[in-house]
């Protein structure tokens, strides 16, 4: 690493050192609100989801469906893209899903492929196929985005770029090869002022200008939806109208490896929320705005020299094939904008976690992002300010994600392994406890206070834990009486008090009487350890927390010798007295 990189390194170190952001999550959620759908020994792969009211995943030759309220797994749907109706296991019909993509009404739209031909159909409700055609010399990838529009499918695919193609066959166009490697995250159909185009986004392998080194690059294209191809001299059955824009995150070129892409519908544009990781796997998400992007697009000047009266290259026109033989030159060198697409603002998240797909959605005034994370979790953060509210925990330590799916509906987020879906239902709030600051302090926009529960289910929720005092926020469920039952320990034995730590952002001390000690931290939370029980030991023990300037007892006893018929409660017996009288969490 050369000195000027070291720098930035240590200006980043820096700046995370002065920050008081939290990036570990405030909670850890194992079980509250997580339902599994296992494919048992039956299936191993990547799933692909797509939503549509049901939940549709696929594989090679196998097409499952998941009906979130009735299912209690997969379930597989026989379908045969076979004219006569063949067994799709069969190897004399040989086709194997090669494209999922949301299509009309709800319903799915899906391609199967074999080595000569690809076959696209409509699926109804009743698993029937409708509006079937083939495409010649096409072959989706599953794991490539796509993208229905009306009766024009896109697809891509990294080795070549964008197709579009409809049942007609009238639009056959796809990128010119670029001869550097490239992975397609997201396809976006412009709306409103914009919804003449498509969005491309995408990571592009460059070399440097020495040759020594390779370089991601994000960048996003823009195409004409009405782009019908050039003549049969320039760019026939190829895009006239592509033109590129390079996405900038942080300073420079600090993250410049683009993860995942997210979209936002906003009132009057959409947003985009894209994923990055920089030369030390760091990880950040930028927001975007498609009228900036856009702005740029049909504003900026080119890298290269083009002066061209009248049209400007990347322009929408009635009929492409009409356009010059100069512009149809110019635009088959990938033309791309000198200037980059700038964030709304800074990185909106710095960690030294390893985020691998995002999804994100809006609550009221506030907006959530879902992260997945290499080790198998998700985080769920707040945007404004940065606060990551939990960790979800759906697969066992190390497990891939293959794919996350926000259903914003119903507020469930569905996360994908190679043999297992999960929902997480994120309106689950009890998973932050039956008391008033708790329940604010998670900072969930989709959970507040109703005077019992920390719920979503009730309109006129307190929000803020200073609101915890006001006649609505009744007592807490964890005020503790002025009796407290006094524990028996035997003479001589080791003891210890246990104390649930049940958020990741307090602090845990014990208190006996005017002095305040440190925890003994163990998997069973803030211990207070007892070498040897003695009179000196007898009184009262407290332990507290204390979290954004509001303190909270969270438990409390009373310690004395045991008497010779008295009965001793062990340590683990205390333990499960405690967890007990705890609310029910997945911590």
């Amino acid at each position: 690493m050369d000195w000027t990189g070291f720098c930035v390194l240590l200006l980043w170190i820096s700046c995370v050192c002065s920050t008081k952001l939290h990036y570990d999550a405030r909670v850890t959620v194992k079980n509250e609100g997580i339902t599994r759908f296992s494919f048992g020994n039956h299936y191993s792969g990547l799933v692909k989801l797509v939503s549509s009211g049901v939940i549709w995943m696929g594989r090679n030759e196998t097409l499952y469906s998941i009906k979130p309220a009735q299912d209690f797994k997969p379930k597989l749907v026989n379908v045969s893209l076979c004219d006569d109706g063949r067994d799709p296991d069969n190897s004399e019909c040989p086709y194997r899903l090669s494209l999922l993509s949301q299509g009309a009404d709800g319903n799915l739209f899906f391609c199967g492929s074999t080595k000569e031909t690809t076959k696209c159909c409509n699926l109804t409700s009743s698993y029937s196929l409708t509006g079937c055609f083939e495409l010649e010399n096409y072959k989706p990838i599953i794991t490539e985005p796509s993208l229905l529009v009306d009766d024009m499918l896109y697809f891509t695919t990294s080795a070549m770029g964008l197709y579009r193609v409809n049942k007609d066959k009238m639009y056959n166009i796809w990128s010119q090869s670029t001869q550097l490697e490239q992975k397609y995250l997201k396809l976006v159909a412009g709306e409103g002022k914009h919804q003449d185009k498509v969005y491309s986004f995408f990571a592009e392998k460059q070399k440097s200008k020495d040759g020594e080194s390779e370089q991601w690059i994000p960048r996003v294209s823009q195409s004409c939806k009405n782009d019908r191809g050039g003549p049969k001299a320039h760019l026939q059955n190829s895009w006239t109208s592509m033109i590129y824009a390079q996405l900038s995150c942080g300073r420079g070129h600090d993250f410049s490896q683009l993860i995942d892409v997210a979209t936002l519908q906003t009132n009057d544009d959409i947003k985009i929320y894209a994923l990055f990781r920089n030369y030390w796997n760091m990880s950040a998400v930028c927001v975007y705005n498609m009228t900036k992007i856009s702005s740029i697009f049909s504003s900026s000047a080119f890298s290269s020299t083009a002066d061209f009266a009248g049209h400007r290259p990347g322009t929408c026109v009635p009929n492409s094939a009409g356009l010059s033989p100069e512009i149809l030159k110019f635009m088959s060198g990938r033309p791309e904008m000198r200037d980059r697409v700038m964030p709304e603002n800074g990185p909106l998240l710095f960690t030294h976690r390893h985020y691998t797909h995002i999804q994100v959605d809006r609550e009221q005034h506030d907006t959530v992002l879902l992260l997945s994370l290499e080790s198998g979790g998700v985080h769920k953060v707040r945007e404004k300010p940065v606060f990551v509210i939990a960790e979800y925990l759906p697969f066992p330590h190390g497990t891939h994600i293959t794919g996350m799916l926000l259903d914003t509906s119903k507020k469930r987020l569905f996360v994908s392994s190679s043999n297992e879906v999960v929902q997480i239902d994120l309106l689950a709030c009890s998973v932050y406890g039956d008391e008033c600051t708790e329940c604010m302090l998670s900072r969930d926009p989709y959970c507040g206070w109703n005077g019992l529960h920390c719920t979503s289910k009730v309109k006129g929720l307190i929000k803020d834990p200073y609101d915890c005092n006001r006649p609505l926020a009744e007592p807490s469920k964890s005020e503790f009486s002025s009796e407290t039952p006094v524990v028996r320990v035997p003479a001589s034995s080791r003891h210890f008090l246990p104390c649930p730590m049940t958020s990741r952002h307090a602090s845990y001390h014990w208190h006996r009487g005017n002095t305040r000690e440190e925890c003994v931290l163990s998997d069973q939370g803030c211990l207070y350890l007892i070498e040897s029980m003695d009179a000196a030991h007898e009184g009262s023990y407290t332990c507290e927390s204390s979290e954004d300037g509001f303190n909270r007892t969270v438990v409390r006893y009373q310690l004395g010798l045991s008497r010779s018929n008295a009965r001793r409660i062990t340590p683990v017996g205390l333990l499960l007295l405690v967890v007990m009288s705890l609310p029910v969490l997945d911590f």
